[in-house]
C-alpha cells in the first residue's frame, strides 16, 4: 500500500461491501436473525480492529513486513466473512 490513509479507506471499503452484501442478503432471508445481527457485529468490528492496527504499528518490527501481514491477515477475515453471510443466506 503506498500510505495509511490509502490502506483505511480499501478497508473501509471492503467493510461497507460486505455490509452491503449482508445486509441485502439478509432482507430476503429466513433465517434466524440473531445470526445476522451477530454477523453484523463481526462486520463492523472488523473495520474498528483493522483501522486500530493501521493506526498503531508494532514497535520493533519493520513496518513493510508488519502491513504485508495486515493486509493478508485482513483479506483472510474478510473471506472468512464472506463465507459466513453465504452459509446464513443459504446461496
Amino acid at each position: 500500500m503506498a500510505s495509511r490513509k490509502n490502506l483505511k479507506k480499501v478497508i473501509t471499503f471492503v467493510v461497507d461491501e460486505l455490509a452491503t452484501e449482508a445486509f441485502l442478503l439478509s432482507y430476503d432471508a429466513q433465517g434466524n436473525t440473531e445470526a445476522w445481527v451477530a454477523l453484523f457485529n463481526k462486520i463492523f468490528s472488523l473495520n474498528n480492529e483493522y483501522i486500530a492496527r493501521v493506526n498503531h504499528v508494532e514497535p520493533g518490527m519493520p513496518a513493510k513486513k508488519y502491513f504485508n501481514a495486515l493486509c493478508d491477515s485482513f483479506n483472510a477475515d474478510a473471506k472468512a466473512l464472506l463465507g459466513e453471510i453465504s452459509a446464513l443466506s443459504g446461496k
